[in-house]
Parts: structure tokens; C-alpha cells; sequence
């Protein structure tokens, strides 16, 4: 029996072999899908415990740019001594350490004096919230006819319901995977050591894994690799940014309108960032509900301020920070997040437009490659990034 077999094309009628694969390759073939399988299984079994580590990755990919400026700045003595990146990554935590510090200190006693001042007023706001439900129930009462009322008391007993029940599943199933296990525990507090590694050994892991791959994938999977990093990086990176410009500008203005609780709106339009587009529309809602509690005109200007704010953010933040990493037009965004919902809920929601993202490109790298006459690798790489500067208009 022959030691090869064939893989073969058919381009006009006739059979091209490309790639011999012979027993030995096809047998490395195997054990490397082995391996993945076992690994993808072991990380799937034990999923309720790395949700440290996810954020451990996240934040290396955020931080790992720091230290690699630091690393390249620091002075010839320390490169020679073989503590340059170790020292880079210190100097990151302390930095991130006086940040983490004096924000707290900042923030807790604000937080904790408007978490006061709301449970002090709280009698004061739900006896307005009763007010307004009894004149809008009387109103509902006199104009709605029997038959609609009991439709739309049925559908929204129902829809409370589901609310409700979904709210309630949400809560302890987060509380029983995030607490339940010693693990996690365990993780959050080797993430700061973990992450040390990560950062200290970033370069030689890469070229761990690439040297183990074969010959003929290490090209691919390096230019694949470094798309995936390009979108996934930037894309963090510039949510972050996004994130503190809209909770400080948002912050900002119910302060100067004389909302109540502004650092915490102002926080909660922050968190809302992070989901794309429909996010600006939920962190607008919580200040424009307070204010209109408090004073109904203002309330407007909120609404207002609001939207002045998306409108700096679209026109000149998204373009020039997660315009460079996602580029998807707003229509097809509504779309993958919808998608993104319904397949993993809130997660799906968060990971849809990055992971649409990535797609395009690889997409983009591996038709390049698999094309009749395909391109080098360096080549198809070189295409995908100046298709990319094309659409951001460079």
C-alpha cells in the first residue's frame, strides 16, 4: 500500500495534487485533534471556575502594551541584566495599583453619601412614584374600554412574570457559579501571579506554540493569530475608553443640571457602555427617570445632555477608537447583537460585535490563501490590513 495519499483540487475537469499527506503527518494530524478535544473538554468542565483567568486575559491584553513600552524604555543596564521586563511589569502594577487606590478613595465615600442620601429620600420619591401611578391608573380606568384593560392586564401580568422569574434565575445562578466554589476564590487570588507569567513570558509562549505547530500551518497561524489579536486588543482598549468618557461626561452633566445621584448615573451610563449602540439608550434611562422624579424639567435637559454626548461620541470617539477595530456598519451591529442574545444571553451580547469582527478578517486571510493562485502568507496579510484602512477612510 502506498505511504501517501492525495489531496486533490479539480479546476477544470482535471486533478491537481496539492498536499501529500503521508501516514506519519496524518498520524500528528490526529493527536493534535486529540489534544484539542481533550483540552476543550477539560476547559468546558471546568468553565464555572476560570472566569478569573478570563478577566486575567483581559486585562493582559490591556496592559500588555505598557509593559512592553516600558520594556523597550528602560536603560541598557537592566536589558543586560535580564530585569527589564520583570521591573516593566511592577512598575504596571504599582501604577495600576495607585489608580485602583485612589479611585476608591475617591469614589467609596461619594457612593456611600449618595447611597444615604437615596435611602433618606426613598419615602420621598415612592410616595411621588404612587402619586403618578394613581392619577395614570384613574386616567387608564376612565378611557381604556373592559375588553382592552383585561388584554393588557393579562399580557403584562404575564410579561412580569417572565421578567421577574429571568431576574430571579439570573441572580443565583451569577451567585451560586461565582461564590459556590473554593476555586474561584482561589483563582482571584493567584490572578496577580498568574498574570506576572503571562506578561513576563508572553513572547517566548508564542513562539512556544508556534514552533510545536507544523511547518506548513506556522505561517497562517501566526498572520491568523495576530488578526484576532489586532481586532480583540484594540476593541478593549478603546470599550474602556468609551466607558470613561461617557460615565465622566454623563457624571458631569446631571451634576451641573442638579440630577440626584449624579456619580452614580453617571457610573451606571459607564457600565451600559459596554454593550454597542444600545448601550448609550439603557445608561440614559436610569438618569432621565431620576430627574423625572425630581423635577420634570430637567428631566429634558438629561434627555438633551444625553444625546449630546452619543452625538461626540459617534462622530468623533467611535471613528477614531473602535472604528479602527470593528468597522461594522450600525445595521449590521443591531443585527449580531440580537443574534448574540439569543445565543448566550448577556455574554453573547458583549462578545457579538468583536467576535463578528474577527470573523470578516479570517475570513478575508484564509479566502486570500485557498484561492486558485493564493497568496503568500505576508501578502494576504498585508491585503486584509489595507482592505481595512480603505474602509476607516486612511
Amino acid at each position: 500500500m502506498s505511504r501517501h495519499c492525495w489531496m486533490c483540487v479539480w479546476s477544470s475537469g482535471e486533478s491537481m495534487p496539492i498536499i501529500p499527506i503521508s501516514t506519519a503527518r496524518r498520524n500528528r494530524i490526529l493527536l493534535w485533534l486529540a489534544l484539542g478535544l481533550l483540552v476543550g473538554g477539560m476547559i468546558w468542565a471546568s468553565r464555572r471556575v476560570l472566569l478569573p483567568y478570563v478577566l486575567g486575559l483581559v486585562l493582559a491584553y490591556v496592559l500588555l502594551p505598557v509593559v512592553n513600552w516600558l520594556d523597550r524604555h528602560m536603560p541598557a543596564r537592566l536589558h543586560a541584566w535580564r530585569v527589564d521586563r520583570a521591573l516593566a511589569i511592577l512598575l504596571v502594577y504599582l501604577l495600576l495599583l495607585v489608580l485602583i487606590v485612589g479611585t476608591m478613595a475617591f469614589l467609596v465615600p461619594l457612593m456611600v453619601e449618595q447611597v444615604n442620601a437615596l435611602i433618606n429620600n426613598w419615602p420621598q420619591l415612592a410616595s411621588r412614584v404612587q402619586d403618578w401611578g394613581t392619577r395614570g391608573w384613574g386616567w387608564y380606568v376612565r378611557n381604556i374600554p373592559q375588553a382592552w384593560r383585561q388584554t393588557v392586564e393579562t399580557s403584562l401580568e404575564g410579561l412580569a412574570n417572565d421578567v421577574l422569574l429571568a431576574l430571579r434565575n439570573g441572580v443565583v445562578a451569577t451567585f451560586r457559579t461565582v461564590f459556590s466554589t473554593i476555586s474561584f476564590v482561589i483563582g482571584l487570588v493567584v490572578i496577580p501571579f498568574w498574570l506576572f507569567y503571562i506578561l513576563h513570558d508572553e513572547s517566548r509562549v508564542k513562539a512556544g506554540v508556534i514552533r510545536a505547530l507544523p511547518q506548513q500551518l506556522r505561517a497562517d497561524v501566526e498572520c491568523t493569530a495576530r488578526l484576532i489579536d489586532d481586532v480583540l486588543s484594540a476593541y478593549l482598549r478603546g470599550q474602556l475608553l468609551l466607558c470613561l468618557f461617557v460615565g465622566s461626561m454623563a457624571a458631569l452633566a446631571t451634576l451641573i443640571i442638579g440630577v440626584p445621584f449624579a456619580p452614580l448615573l453617571g457610573l451606571a451610563a459607564g457600565m451600559f457602555e459596554i454593550l454597542p449602540y444600545v448601550g448609550p439608550i439603557l445608561g440614559a434611562i436610569p438618569a432621565i427617570l431620576v430627574a423625572l422624579l425630581s423635577n420634570p424639567i430637567s428631566a429634558v435637559w438629561v434627555a438633551v445632555s444625553f444625546f449630546a454626548i452619543q452625538q461626540v461620541e459617534n462622530l468623533i470617539l467611535v471613528p477614531r477608537i473602535a472604528g479602527r477595530s470593528v468597522r461594522l456598519h450600525p445595521a449590521l451591529v443591531m443585527v449580531v447583537l440580537v443574534i448574540g442574545n439569543e445565543v448566550a444571553g448577556f455574554w453573547g451580547m458583549l462578545l457579538a460585535v468583536p467576535v463578528t469582527a474577527v470573523i470578516r478578517d479570517v475570513f478575508k486571510y484564509l479566502y486570500l490563501r485557498l484561492m486558485d493562485e493564493p497568496l503568500a502568507p505576508d501578502k494576504a496579510m498585508a491585503s486584509v490590513r489595507s482592505r481595512q484602512e480603505v474602509q476607516m477612510g486612511v
